[in-house]
């Protein structure tokens, strides 16, 4: 096989043999992100009086050089001859004299410096190779973000995104996600970077930046806010049988979650009395003084709420009652006696 390395500019004084990429005069560059496809743009020209017998795409591997002289791994070979993990992943616009390959899929192992070669023969049956030695380039985008906050992330802060690439300049939009779906109204914005605020709870969440089908590692973005709807649960029931237990819980939403919880009955319009600590308050026998209006307040670093107030009822038992009912009837059906033994006597 007769083997021919030519840059352009001497093959297209020659008119004989040539392969031109995307930019003729120089190595063609191409950035991808992961995942994304790729075309490699190609034309070629041989003489008339040669008939192509192959067509194939390869790329350098270790040490072969970088002009095209030496075939490295096989991306695409209409002989079949391909490295394992190019295969099923190609597609050659095999047209007139159209050598452009399309690439899909990339992964950051298929950077490198790709080759279109093909082979031909005439009348004589030599076979003779050419190979269109610039090459193009293919670098991986590797994506990056970043959130310009140090510390920690409070409700009400405002912060920034930044998402960065290494293909400069990026060649493509941005794309921005949250628990990996697409944040609404943000796509194609250039700048890399994207504004939030203020914050709020619903805020957080995982964020990403992608580029084409790539994204980059995902960050937690975690707001962090005082207690809020704190409220109080009573249980069994608000209204109980006096010597009965009764048990309040406190609630509430918080990041980070409450520290301490403090219980609250309110002895006054203005003035209330304090119980004591703990998420929960419990009356292992209540009393009936132990009846009225009950409140907790939950506090974390960022601050403190009060709940509304929630009222318990204590009621006599039905057996206390009964028997109250008839010492009363007794009572009372004495007093009549007694006043018409006294009015029978005069």
């Amino acid at each position: 096989i007769l083997y021919m390395p030519c840059h352009i500019i001497y093959c297209t004084l020659a008119m004989t043999w040539s392969v031109w990429y995307r930019d003729r005069d120089r190595t063609t560059v191409i950035c991808a992100s992961k995942g994304s496809s790729v075309v490699l743009d190609c034309t070629y020209r041989y003489p008339a009086s040669q008939i192509v017998r192959r067509k194939i795409w390869f790329t350098t591997r270790g040490d072969t050089k970088l002009d095209g002289s030496q075939q490295g791994d096989g991306v695409y070979n209409t002989s079949g001859l391909i490295k394992e993990r190019y295969r099923g992943r190609t597609e050659f616009y095999d047209q007139d004299n159209n050598c452009t390959l399309k690439l899909n899929n990339v992964t950051e192992d298929d950077r490198g410096r790709f080759f279109f070669r093909f082979e031909a023969n005439g009348s004589s049956q030599l076979h003779q190779g050419f190979t269109g030695s610039w090459g193009v380039d293919l670098t991986i985008s590797v994506l990056s973000l970043k959130l310009n906050e140090n510390g920690p992330v409070k409700e009400r802060d405002h912060v920034t995104l930044a998402c960065t690439s290494t293909c400069n300049p990026p060649q493509m939009e941005f794309l921005w996600f949250k628990d990996g779906r697409p944040l609404p109204g943000v796509s194609g914005v250039h700048s890399g970077q994207y504004p939030l605020g203020p914050l709020s709870p619903n805020d957080t969440g995982s964020y990403s930046c992608g580029l084409g089908q790539g994204t980059s590692t995902p960050i937690l973005l975690d707001v962090r806010y005082a207690p809020k709807d704190v409220s109080v649960k009573v249980s069994p029931r608000p209204e109980v049988v006096k010597g009965s237990r009764l048990t309040l819980t406190c609630s509430n939403n918080a990041n980070p979650a409450a520290e301490t919880y403090t219980w609250f009955q309110r002895s006054g319009p203005l003035l209330s009395l304090r119980l004591g600590t703990g998420k929960e308050h419990t009356f292992n026998e209540i009393d009936s003084d132990d009846s009225g209006l009950y409140f907790c307040m939950a506090q974390n670093a960022l601050g403190s709420q009060n709940s509304t107030e929630q009222e318990v009822k204590v009621r006599e038992s039905a057996h206390l009652m009964v028997v109250l009912a008839a010492f009363g009837a007794f009572f009372l059906v004495t007093a009549v006696i007694v006043v018409l033994y006294i009015y029978i006597k005069r």
